[in-house]
């Protein structure tokens, strides 16, 4: 899938702040001139059946309504086990290099950062044109053969691409 970096990337509007007490303790995020801080501590390990849904949106024209573009389910585990470089994986890559995050499953409790991160670095996807977008994600915990679903933190960006 062919990628580029844009000429900027604003991030206009970003909470996290829905999350479930019994996983994470303490979630701080913090964005500043083009940079995130941020902090948590998780409380319970993650393991294999760890899910992030995330849902693109865009913008529509003259209104305050976004239209889904697309939504992915991603395993993230399998997706940090693969050596298969997409654009998810590059993604979380840049992550590791700003913060402490595991780079595979299980992930223990700790306390878990991302410090002064450059989201104007990330790369766009081509299909991801100038805009104003929200992006959504909701990472759950799968256990007992997968019929629970463990919610363990929602997030929502808006953003704008120029």
């Amino acid at each position: 899938m062919p990628t580029t970096v844009m000429d900027k990337v604003l991030m206009l509007e970003s909470q996290c702040g829905n999350f479930n007490r019994s996983y994470i303790a303490n979630l701080t995020l913090l964005l500043k001139n083009s940079r995130v801080n941020l902090e948590f501590y998780l409380l319970k390990s993650l393991i294999s059946g760890v899910t992030m849904d995330i849902e693109f949106m865009i913008s529509m024209k003259n209104s305050k309504k976004y239209q889904k573009i697309f939504q992915y389910t991603l395993d993230m585990c399998n997706l940090l086990a693969q050596r298969r470089n997409n654009m998810f994986k590059r993604w979380f890559a840049t992550f590791f290099e700003a913060g402490n995050f595991k780079k595979y499953c299980p992930v223990e409790p700790n306390l878990y950062y991302l410090r002064n991160y450059n989201y104007d670095t990330l790369f766009i996807p081509k299909f991801l044109y100038a805009g104003k977008y929200r992006v959504k994600f909701d990472m759950n915990q799968l256990r007992n053969n997968d019929r629970i679903k463990d919610f363990i933190v929602g997030c929502a960006f808006e953003i704008e691409i120029k």
